[in-house]
């Protein structure tokens, strides 16, 4: 089964694993992003599944079951699962565990999105 299909795959397996990046918060996603797991150029059904695999590590990197999503329990763990049996080659694969300065920027950044959000 392909995760990705046609040129989006082409375009994940062509990223090059940077382990000297620091990553970037999505607010929206709740998730943390690194520079080389984006590509340049994947249609709008490859960003979607792009996205989705964004959080479901989140899930990985907060210590949390993805039956947690109180939406549709299964689908991200679905996501993942069939991510993960397709074996492409995908920088976000390699930071499953976050570093220590990497989980603290996460916790502080979903700490401040929190704050923003108390205040209204």
């Amino acid at each position: 089964m392909d995760y990705f299909n046609g040129n989006d795959l082409e375009l994940i397996e062509e990223l090059e694993f940077n382990s000297q990046l620091l990553p970037s918060y999505d607010a929206i996603k709740n998730c943390l992003v690194w520079e080389d797991e984006r590509p340049d150029g994947l249609t709008p059904d490859g960003y979607e599944k792009l996205c989705d695999l964004w959080i479901a590590r989140s899930f990985i990197h907060r210590d949390l079951s993805f039956s947690t999503w109180k939406l549709n329990p299964e689908y991200f763990e679905q996501v993942w699962k069939d991510a993960k049996e397709a074996k492409f080659k995908w920088p976000g694969f390699n930071r499953l565990k976050l570093t220590d300065s990497d989980k603290e920027y996460y916790l502080q950044e979903m700490e401040e999105q929190k704050s923003s959000y108390d205040g209204l």
